[in-house]
Parts: C-alpha cells; sequence; structure tokens
C-alpha cells in the first residue's frame, strides 16, 4: 500500500536505488566531482581549506554563486531520472538534463525563497524551522515535475499536500538524516550510495501525497 510510512518510502527507494544503482550512483558523483572541480579550477584556495584545520577561509562570492548554480542544474536533471526510476518510464541518464531553461531557473528560485523562509523560521525557533521545511520540501520537486507550475505556486502546491502530514514528513527527514549521517561514516563512500536513496525517497514522498491528493497513481 502507498503510504508515508517509513517501511514504504525508504523500503521502496531501497529497492530502486538498487535496481538503478550504477545510473544513480554515476549521476550523483557527477554532481560531487563538478562542484569540487569547480571550487579547486575558480578558487584553489577555497578547495584546499576545504581540507585543512584553518580557521581564515576566504570565500568567493563569485565562485560560491556560480558553484550553487551548476549544482542546483545538476540536481534538476538527477531528480528528473528518480522521477522516471519512480514513473517506470526508464531511468537516470545525460537526457533527464534537456529540460526548459525556465524550469532549471525556478527551480533555483524556488530554493533561495524556501531557504529565506525556512531561514526565518529557524532564527525565530527551531520547532518553526523544522515545521516550515515539512510543508514546502514539495516546492522544488514540483517545478521539476510540472513545468507549468509558478514559484509562488510550487509553494502553495507543497503546503496544500503536506496538509495533516507535518509529523510524518519531519519524521522522515530525520531518517532521510541518519541515512545521510551513516553514508557519510562508512568512509565518506557511504554517501554515494545514501544519496539517491535520500533523492528517490524525496520523489516518491511527492508522488504519494501526489497520489492522495490528486488520485494519480505511482
Amino acid at each position: 500500500m502507498q503510504d508515508l510510512s517509513v517501511s514504504y518510502i525508504f523500503g521502496q527507494a531501497w529497492e530502486l536505488t538498487k535496481k538503478n544503482f550504477l545510473n544513480l550512483v554515476l549521476g550523483f558523483f557527477l554532481i560531487v566531482i563538478v562542484e569540487l572541480i569547480l571550487m579547486s579550477a575558480l578558487n584553489i584556495n577555497t578547495f584546499m581549506n576545504a581540507f585543512s584545520n584553518s580557521t581564515n577561509i576566504e570565500s568567493n562570492p563569485a565562485v560560491s554563486l556560480l558553484t550553487y548554480i551548476i549544482n542546483s542544474c545538476l540536481t534538476v536533471g538527477f531528480f528528473t531520472g528518480c522521477f522516471r526510476i519512480c514513473r517506470n518510464e526508464g531511468t537516470f541518464n545525460f537526457n533527464c538534463y534537456s529540460r526548459t531553461f525556465s524550469v532549471y531557473l525556478k527551480y533555483i528560485c524556488t530554493i533561495i525563497l524556501i531557504s529565506v523562509i525556512i531561514g526565518i523560521g529557524f532564527v525565530l525557533l527551531i520547532i518553526p524551522g523544522i515545521y516550515l521545511t515539512a510543508r514546502l520540501m514539495l516546492a522544488p520537486v514540483r517545478v521539476i515535475d510540472n513545468e507549468e507550475t509558478g514559484i509562488i505556486e510550487a509553494l502553495k502546491y507543497s503546503w496544500n499536500a503536506t496538509n495533516g502530514h507535518a509529523l510524518e514528513l519531519i519524521g522522515l527527514g530525520f531518517i532521510a538524516l541518519l541515512v545521510g549521517v551513516l553514508g557519510y561514516l562508512a568512509c565518506c563512500i557511504g554517501i554515494f550510495v545514501a544519496a539517491p536513496v535520500i533523492y528517490v525517497a524525496h520523489v516518491l514522498i511527492y508522488l504519494v501525497l501526489k497520489q492522495m491528493n490528486e488520485g494519480e497513481a505511482i
């Protein structure tokens, strides 16, 4: 049965990841390696300081912005592949990056807007920040799944779709965090398995809630 239980979401995410293991691992590796190469090429000092104990790391805003934009574009492609996998429409490949410019732009703007909103929530109190994270988590994947959806419309969609499911989503979020931490603890190599599972789980959560609200079967 399709639901928001930990066993269903992460059980299915693991099974789907295993079936598409190589493609997903290579897709996430691409995100990581491009970011590291970009940081190294444009600001070698920042790259080297990341592996030192120095506390005087000088950040370069231009490097950070460019890295963020490219990372976001790669993430859109990776999420697109996760959607194909979850809907049994294919797997992750380079065609997943052939999205319209508006999708990339809306995804980046949506992430920035959500970060500001959630950041305010965490500044006020920790709990509101966690609650807002759960309620707005579907907005970025909404603009990827539906190209016609605007930024504000995506936020409203997420808010409505997650209504009454905040506690379940917070619980799933903590499980995702645990999976990620365990991946890093496994000599950091494990993150290349943990991250795809988390991405696929995110898409499954979106699809389950979409099915509950719109009747679309996964």
